[in-house]
């Protein structure tokens, strides 16, 4: 099995995920007007507490060779 970082994997596609998770939240609750680097924030804190430094991943979600 491979092993990822996850805080160097939400660092590296921070900008992606801040739109993608902020899109989400305005599907699912249209009427929230939460500012998108406060959910940003909380999913980061989430992160933290629900995932060890490092995960492991079968080898075919990971491209190394890229």
């Amino acid at each position: 099995m491979a092993r990822v970082n996850m805080e160097a994997i939400v660092n590296e596609l921070d900008e992606n995920f801040t739109k993608v998770l902020k899109a989400v939240v305005d599907e699912v609750a249209p009427e929230n007007n939460t500012d998108a680097r406060e959910i940003m924030r909380v999913f980061r804190m989430r992160l933290e507490r629900g995932f060890e430094h490092w995960e492991h991943v079968r080898e075919n979600c990971i491209d190394a060779g890229y």
